[in-house]
């Protein structure tokens, strides 16, 4: 969960009628075209793809995912679209709602410039699910994700744009689902090539009916709801569905007086390709400097966690709030300091199954977990306050110091981490990522032939056909089954 957004001087909002008047946001919505698309921007964009396939595959087995697929199963009819869960054919919102659930079930999916969470988990999903309703093209495909990030990034800056002065224990924010709202209404309203009129109030009734979601009580309190991921997919959805139908909205944030500058660059400037932050790591972003300081002394020390005696991390505010109780499920090793730490020094990895149900269990884990201490450092909070408005010397920063049973203490020195634009990824590296999460997913002979046609997707006449595929291979789980009695 990360943001950047700089403070704008707020002023009265207009008054215009949404049918009247111009709309930069929905006039990139419904006009974007794939021949417009810069190459950087359509290889960022099927990247995305990848990695947030990767990451509905990762999570499908979470108990979260298969609670939400048990629900889109009962709540809605077959249809054309595909739950990465089951397999199974569902209408196109329960097949967004249960693979967007999924997407974000383990926290290794993509973070977005200006969100302070997850655009990938919300757009991919959508646009999946009306893909394979209306048999898109590669190319019609690529464009509604794009259509789908360029939104999910301004819209976040509207409704975030006032966290970054916050610098205190009354921070907060709405979480994913709330801007997601927006972003996955723009992704239908394209791909059902409304007009600007329409598309303006399918924008004002998916930011009007976004759920809340207060983001920071979650952090206290973990549970599956996580990020709402799976209620902005679904409100985006029935917000284009209803404008289709007559249903009327309020003037979008997008398009009032005060928030125009972040929309009138749509369509010349791209955020995509600078915007958007991968994970190597299973748990919430605040962990990953930690992680990577780990990371650096592993390089330099054989740290066996018998010989630890005591860890101390300094860090930000936000990082450490997410403290070192013992976890006991998935959502509470997610958010957690210490545990992604203590996981890390066990196996050398923080993946699903470091953070999964299962893995709980582990003394070692556990035990590791108790010797960890975290501290608030004034210097790391104060370059964390300047990535956030932007600033060149800010960062996502962490120092780790060991202390080992014979005395001996190491330290990391600070390590940052720079996520936007952070340094680039391979289409290998992300190819090896998707390997690495769709072990025991999908069956191994399909995994290369996937990614092959995820590759090429640009050229596929039908992209519906790859989603088809990649159900077929899918290792079956089981879904909770039904409501307790």
């Amino acid at each position: 969960m990360v943001c950047r957004t700089k403070d704008i001087p707020v002023e009265a909002p207009g008054v215009t009628d949404v049918r009247s008047g111009s709309s930069p946001a929905a006039r990139f919505i419904t006009r974007l075209t794939w021949d417009t698309l810069p190459r950087e921007v359509i290889d960022r964009a099927v990247m995305c793809l990848v990695d947030t396939l990767a990451a509905m595959l990762a999570g499908r087995t979470a108990r979260s995912a298969r609670i939400a697929a048990d629900l889109a199963h009962d709540w809605w009819p077959a249809g054309a679209a595909s739950s990465i869960v089951s397999g199974k054919r569902l209408a196109p919102g329960g097949a967004a709602f249960a693979n967007a659930v999924a997407a974000n079930a383990v926290d290794v999916d993509d973070c977005g410039i200006y969100t302070w969470g997850h655009p990938g988990a919300q757009v991919v999903p959508t646009a999946l699910a009306l893909a394979e309703e209306h048999r898109l093209s590669g190319r019609e495909l690529i464009t509604a994700i794009v259509v789908g990030y360029e939104i999910a990034f301004r819209a976040g800056r509207c409704l975030n744009h006032e966290q970054s002065a916050v610098h205190s224990a009354e921070r907060t924010y709405r979480a994913c689902g709330s801007w997601g709202s927006v972003a996955c209404a723009a992704v239908a309203c394209h791909v059902l090539r409304l007009d600007e009129a329409t598309t303006r109030h399918a924008l004002g009734i998916a930011e009007y009916d976004s759920p809340d979601l207060p983001m920071m009580r979650a952090i206290d309190t973990p549970g599956m709801v996580k990020h709402g991921v799976g209620f902005g997919a679904l409100t985006g959805l029935l917000s284009a569905d209803l404008a289709r139908r007559g249903f009327t909205g309020i003037e979008p944030g997008l398009d009032l007086a005060e928030f125009r500058p972040f929309a009138d660059d749509l369509g010349h400037d791209y955020y995509l390709p600078h915007g958007i932050t991968w994970k190597r790591f299973s748990s919430c972003a605040w962990t990953h400097p930690a992680l990577l300081a780990i990371e650096e002394l592993r390089t330099r020390h054989p740290l066996k966690p018998e010989s630890i005696e005591r860890v101390v991390i300094a860090t930000y505010p936000d990082a450490a709030r997410l403290g070192t109780r013992l976890p006991e499920t998935t959502e509470e090793a997610q958010f957690n300091l210490a545990w992604p730490v203590a996981a890390m020094l066990v196996d050398g990895r923080v993946g699903p199954e470091q953070i999964g149900d299962s893995r709980l269990g582990s003394e070692e884990i556990a035990g590791l977990c108790r010797r960890i201490d975290v501290v608030v450092s004034e210097e790391l909070s104060h370059r964390y306050y300047l990535s956030e408005i932007n600033a060149p010397e800010g960062s996502d920063s962490a120092e780790v110091t060991v202390t080992l049973t014979d005395g001996t203490v190491l330290s990391s020195g600070r390590v940052d981490h720079v996520l936007y634009p952070e340094p680039g990824w391979t289409r290998d590296e992300m190819h090896e990522k998707f390997a690495w999460l769709a072990a025991g997913q999908l069956e191994p002979a399909s995994i290369p032939r996937l990614l092959e046609a995820l590759a090429g997707v640009e050229s596929a006449d039908d992209s519906s056909a790859l989603v088809r595929d990649l159900a077929s291979c899918l290792i079956p789980v089981p879904i909770e089954q039904g409501a307790p009695s």
